[in-house]
């Protein structure tokens, strides 16, 4: 009995490292907590991931009675047009032996007035940094003018 506790003693961590290594972007958004992107349901996320393997639009009614649209799906990111001034994308990152999910939050509301909203989390979502914010709103012209373009 001893032996087969320190087997799995030994075994489990190594099987829950090789579990997280094999994370996905799908996975990720299957994952995230509605609390992130209230007005996407599971079912919404899921329909997308659906729409975009099929082939088709990626298009799902959101809870506030707009359109959001899947328009990038990958292994490893995604971006999501949440509304015409928001979209979302999702990167998943290897770093040293754990997966980083870096989730970038961009409002626009015209070509050079925008706030990109950075964090990053653990493949749980539990945030591993604060939000970071760079944003344009409130900047004078010369300065819009030297900040990249995403």
């Amino acid at each position: 009995m001893k032996k087969f506790l320190l087997a799995v003693t030994f075994f489990l961590p190594t099987f829950c490292m090789a579990q997280q290594s094999d994370l996905s972007v799908r996975d990720a958004l299957k994952l995230m907590p509605d609390s992130l992107v209230p007005y996407l349901s599971l079912n919404n996320r899921l329909d997308m991931v659906d729409f975009m393997d099929a082939k088709m639009r990626a298009a799902v009614d959101n809870s506030l009675g707009g359109e959001s649209e899947m328009t990038f799906l990958s292994d490893d990111s995604l971006a999501i047009m949440l509304n015409e001034t928001s979209m979302l994308s999702m990167k998943v990152v290897a770093k040293d032996t754990s997966l980083v999910i870096v989730l970038h939050r961009r409002y626009q509301t015209k070509r050079n007035q925008y706030e990109l909203v950075t964090q990053t989390f653990d493949s749980y979502w539990h945030p591993l940094s604060k939000p970071v914010a760079v944003s344009t709103l409130l900047k004078r012209d010369d300065e819009v003018k030297n900040l990249p373009h995403f």
